[in-house]
């Protein structure tokens, strides 16, 4: 970096900024490192030239990230100092100056021998929430857009060991109310692929916008791996498998954030921030409670664990396997009285088809009438026929199903039992095969995530409510700790 002194004979924009070097470009726009005469210290300038073919809509975003700026007033957001328009000097166009941040982005010290650890990361995660979480609670609410490691700058000056971050780029910024001001432009797609969530595909941001962006930036740091590169499922990211490195608590953390869908997320920056602090608490008291015992058998370990008061499932033991055994609903149950009320109405419906049907049969006389009411009474017959049939086969399920969970050393099975039939399995998996066992913060139903199910069902992902299965939040709540504690057992360890 030169000297002042060296900048005195260049020439000087608006008679105060002097040019030193080109920080970075792309179509349109600069980012340029300058001094500041008047004020002595170094300046950012972000230049848009009007040389490049650019649009409308690259004139008004400089316009609104220069607006925002000057409102905001953060320590961990670069001071706007000064916009201007110019036309001197080889410079046709507009410029935004602001202070300069000694340091690099977290793009650049992203390579291959470089991965961030568990510790780095989360110190990361708490300073870009704490950012996060002012831009949100603005009035109006201010969402970036375009969270992403190139838009984080790293100064090694700050009182933690990694160094202090800093938002350095808003130049997608967006109010929460400016949908309603452009309802009549085209849709834009905003954001940088891999890190934008779903929604931002139609330019629908909302502050979880942010959260799913920073998901994913921490995710790279995580694993040196472009998010754009990791495999998929729908529109989900996966990355468990390669943050072997990491503890479970803080890939449940990443993957709560990453959620496609928006409302799955965090509801807000600060709820994320404390989700991050109690993560051992929150999504792994399993594993604070239960510790992986090397040489013991799970069911040794598991019996250690205390089961819920009024349980209504038992345990069964045996010598490589540990079963729960779910009764049957009961006619008691909601769902079985659905299931009667369809039933009647079915069978309601039949009997007034029988008892109708003669007396309005000798009072048609006419042979297209009587086969439009032929066929009407056969379709409303065997409408009320289903309607009956799914009834009673609702009623069934609920008075005789049994729902089995299988823990063997390295295989999980999990099946329905019915009187006088074979079981009917809807998991049959090996324990290397899944991706994940979930149960999120105040959920009732556990989500089992497989890379491969060796039954005829073949999903890849089944969920299992507490509702379904006639338990209480409690109950639920330790069944998914047996089944993250087999998890984590090696299936020497149950030997």
């Amino acid at each position: 970096m030169a000297s002042p002194r060296v900048l005195q004979t260049a020439p000087r924009l608006r008679n105060r900024y002097s040019i030193q070097q080109n920080l970075g470009a792309r179509l349109g726009r600069r980012t340029l490192l300058g001094y500041d005469h008047s004020c002595n210290n170094w300046v950012v300038i972000k230049y848009l030239c009007f040389d490049d073919p650019i649009q409308t809509t690259d004139v008004a975003r400089f316009h609104k990230e220069t607006a925002v700026l000057k409102v905001l007033d953060h320590p961990a957001i670069p001071s706007y100092c000064d916009s201007f328009e110019i036309n001197h000097h080889g410079y046709r166009g507009l410029m935004l100056v602001q202070n300069y941040i000694e340091g690099q982005s977290l793009y650049a010290l992203l390579n291959p021998r470089r991965v961030f650890t568990e510790s780095e990361v989360r110190q990361l995660a708490c300073q870009i929430l704490e950012i996060l979480d002012y831009l949100h609670t603005q009035h109006p609410t201010i969402i970036h857009r375009d969270i992403k490691p190139s838009s984080f700058v790293l100064s090694p000056y700050g009182n933690l060991p990694l160094g202090k971050i800093y938002l350095v780029d808003f130049g997608l910024v967006q109010h929460s109310d400016d949908t309603e001001h452009t309802a009549d432009l085209p849709i834009l797609i905003s954001g940088t692929p891999g890190y934008r969530p779903p929604e931002q595909l139609g330019d629908r941001a909302v502050p979880a916008s942010d959260l799913y962006s920073l998901g994913a930036t921490l995710v790279h740091l995580a694993t040196g791996q472009h998010p754009h590169t990791l495999p998929q499922r729908g529109l989900r990211m996966l990355f468990c498998q390669e943050l072997g490195h990491m503890s479970r608590p803080f890939k449940s953390w990443l993957r709560w954030l990453t959620q496609p869908q928006q409302h799955k997320r965090p509801v807000s920056a600060k709820a994320a921030l404390n989700g991050l602090e109690q993560a051992d608490k929150i999504f792994a008291s399993t594993h604070c409670r239960f510790p992986r015992l090397p040489g013991q058998h799970f069911q040794q370990t598991s019996s250690k664990t205390t089961i819920p008061a009024n349980a209504q499932f038992k345990i069964f033991e045996y010598s490589q396997t540990l079963e729960m055994l779910f009764p049957p609903l009961g006619w008691k149950n909601k769902a079985f009285c659905l299931g009667l009320l369809q039933t009647v109405i079915g069978a309601a419906g039949v009997a007034l088809v029988f008892q109708n049907l003669p007396d309005l049969w000798l009072q048609l006389t006419d042979f297209a009438q009587r086969l439009l009411t032929i066929m009407i009474s056969l379709g409303w017959i065997q409408l009320s026929l289903c309607c009956a049939q799914r009834g009673l086969k609702t009623m069934l399920t609920t008075v005789f199903q049994q729902v089995s969970i299988q823990l063997l050393p390295d295989i999980m099975l999990l099946g329905y039992r019915f009187p006088c039939r074979p079981v009917d399995y809807q998991i049959n998996t090996y324990k290397q095969d899944i991706e994940d066992i979930d149960l999120q913060p105040g959920s009732s139903t556990i989500t089992f995530r497989l890379r491969q199910n060796r039954t005829t069902v073949g999903t890849l992902e089944h969920k299992l409510a507490a509702q379904d299965l006639g338990v209480s939040q409690t109950d639920i709540s330790w069944i998914n700790d047996i089944l993250q504690l087999w998890l984590v057992q090696s299936p020497r360890s149950l030997a």
